[in-house]
């Protein structure tokens, strides 16, 4: 074999290729982010509804009443409305909700954790599915007017 033809073949063998997958192309699930009392009267979501924190008392990421939800993704305020088909969660909400890609289900234990005159927390998950990756959250879902 000869040099020249020796190196074209080492070449063609350590040719980088053209698409290197790094692990920022995997989807990554999507990140529900803290709303707040502003947010849910910009869109409009005073009333009788239901809201989901990771925890009692802690933040709130989603937030619905009647047929509009919202949440925040990457800082930007997302406005859902019910998906087809979707069940009552509650007097004036729904069980799914949907805006492009993003579903959001909630799913509640109704295992009732505080119960106030006009509000109840039970234990909730929400399935958050958006581009071919779903997130399950588990959290507090507070619900009343």
């Amino acid at each position: 074999m000869s040099g020249r033809l020796a190196r074209r073949i080492i070449a063609a063998c350590l040719a980088v290729p053209a698409v290197v997958a790094t692990a920022d192309a995997a989807p990554r699930p999507v990140a529900l982010q803290a709303t707040t009392m502003a947010d849910w009267r910009a869109v409009g979501l005073n009333g009788t509804g239901c809201y989901w924190s990771p925890r009692q008392d802690g933040p709130i990421h989603f937030v619905a009443a009647g047929a509009k939800a919202m949440t925040r993704i990457d800082g930007r305020v997302v406005i859902l409305k019910p998906r087809r088909g979707a069940r009552d969660l509650f007097p004036f909400t729904y069980d799914v909700w949907q805006f492009g890609d993003l579903t959001i289900r909630v799913v509640d234990s109704a295992r009732i954790r505080a119960m106030g005159y006009e509000t109840m927390t039970t234990d909730a998950l929400l399935i958050v599915s958006r581009a071919g990756t779903t997130s399950r959250l588990r959290g507090s879902l507070i619900c009343g007017s």
